[in-house]
């Protein structure tokens, strides 16, 4: 299962991404129909790939995630090029990304060009494919074929090919044919693509239609609407995109929009311009429930907000607040702690901070759906490009490190202290525990762990039940170490006694304060300037990126900011190694930097294009791999180097 996989990634992040001798998923071999060239300027030769077990590969068009096939024909004898044929592919689901993948076995028909007709051919293929089961791993075939000179005559492989061909959409059904195209949105602010068409019979349980457009959008699966009285049905299909409804127009208005219907073994491709909705389109279907929303959420997305949420933890924005709970049950000390009292204290006082960190997720859930809903640019951790906001977080830090410190306290009022008091005179109270947790929520939010990329990418991406959905797992996925500590105080039966090493720790666990006092000081005085490149690194351009692949180059993209810690982490423990120094600035290299630091709507749209919210983001564009080759969150040198090689073609 898929969930496997996100539960290993921690392991594979740091080890090497494949092993050497990587077991072939895909068996393929090229054949032809036919026994020689013929009279003919081209000849059809077949490419069948049989699939192993439920391992999948990728269509033309790929969907929300995945790469597409690549041939290449390098060496061939009298070739002049090849006209490929892609078989209707079918949708597959996980962690909230639609996929258009291949299954089990899959022909492509070809068909040949000569380059001197009537003489023999000579196929040499390099074929490049992304596989994909509980892992995604690349898979590289150079495949050969020879086809004699002589007249050409069925061979035992025609049938093969024909049924290949059947696969293949046709270009026009009588009983089938899309009349118009248009843009919707709902009340929750999602667009959606609406297509009607008229169909003689009504589709489907299973019927699917594939969306292709020059913009590369993606589109979930559609809601059918049939009419059987008029003969139409209508495909509803909403746009993974964050983008405002006029942008999105425009986008599409930008050539023909290329439709794949699929219904069992019916496949048809149509063509339309995308138009103005007309006065009598249908009524949408009435929406889910909310039970059947909760039965639609992917469970591997609601176990990646938890994991992601989990290992916030550990980042260093993060770690030190953990800390200083846990200093705050020292200060029980250790028989206290085991008694009765001391244990319900325990109690309350760490599923307080529990609840501070989780009603955190919810107000930046509602902030976010609210921006969404106005069409304003979301991301994860954009609030560090505001000074105000980073203002007043210095100042809080500054406040808990000289209240450690004990410079001085902070008195609640006495109708509150009355209530909330707790029985040691310098322990925090139930709402100076909430607040805790709060503040660790402030800290981990420039933070990005691994697994949050999908988790963060599926809610923002998705409508306001999403967003509260997946931030509510998040929240409790970096709650979750205060909720265990709260049901097991047996954990601190071994705890010492207070005493005056205990001044000499919060002293310390301050210094973390202000030492992160300070990188938000330089944060904020960053982004009031110009930020500067790291050296080697071009400005950021998206349209650099396809002139210098359709050149031979590679294409690095660096999606970084001051304020994002793993960013930093990435740079110090990978990028700056001088192995990957020397990798990057190799020949034929093009080394492109988007400073997030700033608010920057370009940015912001390229990563969303990715469906990502958060960085660090890290991409790899070239020959081999021209729509690029997302690398992930926590970076390793074997990432980096396969990527350069796969994206290079070699």
């Amino acid at each position: 299962m898929r969930i496997f996989a996100l539960l290993m990634l921690l392991l594979t992040l740091s080890m090497p991404a494949y092993a050497a001798e990587e077991p072939q998923h895909v068996t393929p071999r090229l054949f032809s129909p036919v026994t020689a060239t013929g009279s003919g300027d081209t000849v059809e030769i077949g490419l069948q790939m049989q699939i192993e077990g439920k391992w999948e590969t990728y269509w033309r068009t790929p969907g929300d995630a995945g790469l597409a096939p690549t041939f290449g024909w390098k060496g061939s004898g009298n070739f002049a090029g090849a006209d490929v044929q892609w078989p209707a592919p079918h949708r597959f689901i996980t962690a909230g990304l639609d996929n258009n993948v291949y299954t089990h076995e899959v022909t492509f028909p070809l068909r040949v060009k000569l380059a001197k007709p009537g003489d023999a051919l000579s196929l040499k293929l390099h074929l490049d494919l992304l596989v994909c089961n509980d892992i995604c791993v690349p898979e590289k075939h150079d495949l050969t074929f020879d086809l004699p000179a002589g007249m050409a005559v069925p061979s035992p492989d025609a049938a093969l090919y024909d049924a290949a061909l059947k696969a293949v959409p046709v270009k026009q059904a009588a009983d089938f044919k899309v009349t118009q195209a248009w843009m919707d949105v709902d009340p929750a602010n999602k667009n959606y693509l609406v297509i009607a068409a008229d169909s003689a019979a009504m589709p489907g349980a299973d019927a699917d239609m594939f969306v292709e457009h020059k913009s590369f959008l993606t589109f979930g699966k559609p809601v059918v609407q049939y009419n059987a009285a008029a003969k139409t049905a209508t495909f509803r299909m909403e746009v993974h995109s964050n983008d405002p409804t006029p942008d999105l127009e425009k986008a599409l208005k930008d050539g023909d929009i290329t439709l794949t219907y699929v219904d069992g073994t019916t496949a048809i491709e149509n063509g339309i311009a995308l138009g103005a909705k007309p006065a009598n389109a249908p009524e949408p279907a009435a929406p889910l429930a909310i039970k059947e929303k909760i039965k639609g959420l992917d469970i591997d997305v609601l176990l990646a907000a938890l994991i992601g949420g989990l290992i916030l933890n550990l980042m260093p924005c993060v770690l030190p607040v953990l800390s200083l709970k846990v200093l705050s049950v020292v200060s029980h000390g250790g028989k206290e702690a085991a008694s009765r009292e001391g244990k319900a204290a325990i109690f309350r006082n760490f599923m307080a901070s529990a609840a501070g960190i989780v009603a955190s997720f919810w107000l930046m859930a509602g902030i976010l759906s609210l921006l969404k809903a106005g069409g304003q640019s979301i991301g994860w951790g954009i609030q560090f490009q505001h000074p105000g906001f980073l203002v007043f977080l210095i100042v809080v830090v500054l406040l808990f490190a000289a209240n450690m410190w004990g410079f001085f306290e902070i008195p609640l009022p006495r109708f509150i202290a009355r209530h909330l008091a707790a029985k040691h005179e310098h322990e925090p109270t139930l709402a100076g525990h909430f607040l805790t947790g709060a503040f660790a929520t402030l800290l981990a939010t420039p933070c990005t762990a691994p697994f949050l990329g999908t988790a963060i990418g599926f809610a923002l991406a998705r409508g306001t039940f999403e967003i509260f959905a997946i931030f509510t797992v998040m929240g409790i996925g970096l709650a979750l170490p205060y909720i265990l500590l709260a049901v097991s105080p047996r954990l601190f039966r071994y705890m010492p006694r207070p005493g005056k090493w205990m001044l000499t720790l919060k002293k310390l666990l301050s210094v973390a304060l202000l030492i992160t006092a300070v990188w938000l000081g330089n944060v904020l005085f960053t982004i009031s300037t110009m930020p500067a490149l790291d050296a080697g690194w071009q400005k950021f351009d998206i349209a650099l990126i396809k002139p210098a692949v359709d050149e031979g180059k590679t294409v690095v993209v660096d999606v970084t900011a001051d304020w994002c810690l793993t960013c930093k982490a990435n740079k110090k423990f990978v990028l700056e190694q001088k192995d990957v120094l020397e990798a990057l600035h190799g020949e034929n290299i093009v080394l492109l930097q988007a400073d997030w630091t700033q608010r920057d709507e370009k940015i912001a749209d390229y990563l969303h294009s990715f469906g990502r919210y958060g960085i660090p983001f890290n991409v790899v564009y070239g020959p081999g791999a021209p729509e690029g080759i997302p690398l992930p969150e926590l970076l390793s040198k074997k990432a980096i180097t396969d990527a350069l090689i796969e994206a290079a073609g070699e």
